[in-house]
């Protein structure tokens, strides 16, 4: 069974999407996936406004629900060592080019961090401005090798959809 964690754009995707039941299905019968949930990334959608409606239901309550659906209380603790982890991955990307702020980045690289230190499969992201860059992947690689840390794969919600069936 593969271990992943889902970036916050990724329950955006799910609420919309029209196989969403399926998907739940899916994750519930196949086991194929084990789905961490992370406090960062409930924090984020729990920002979400509560008056932002989604075909006449609330959004933020759509979006806690099928973060708690999924993740079914498989949460991973924010340490210490994730947050070194991912001012180490900063560091380096700033130092081969990057020219994101750290306060853009630093949510991407703490899953980043907690997904590699709790040696996760796979991180499912669309994140392709901060969280998948070049820069901010070749940081990854380039701490975690030094620290001898097993860096996740990342894979788009669509390969996600396709590996579940």
């Amino acid at each position: 069974m593969k271990r992943v964690i889902l970036d916050t754009n990724i329950y955006g995707l799910i609420i919309v999407d029209e196989s969403i039941d399926k998907l739940k299905e899916d994750l519930d019968k196949k086991n194929i996936f084990i789905v961490y949930g992370f406090p960062l990334i409930r924090k984020e959608l729990r920002d979400t406004p509560k008056s932002i409606k989604l075909e006449s239901a609330n959004l933020r309550n759509r979006l806690l629900s099928i973060y708690d659906e999924i993740t079914k209380n498989h949460t991973l603790k924010l340490t210490s060592n994730i947050g070194k982890l991912s001012d180490s991955y900063f560091d380096i990307y700033k130092k081969i080019g990057g020219h994101a702020s750290k306060n853009e980045m630093i949510k991407d690289l703490t899953i980043v961090a907690c997904a590699s230190l709790n040696l996760l499969d796979i991180v499912v992201s669309n994140d392709n401005k901060t969280m998948l860059s070049e820069k901010a992947v070749d940081s990854y690689n380039i701490v975690n090798q030094i620290k001898n840390i097993k860096t996740p794969r990342f894979i788009s919600y669509e390969q996600f959809k396709k590996e579940i069936r």
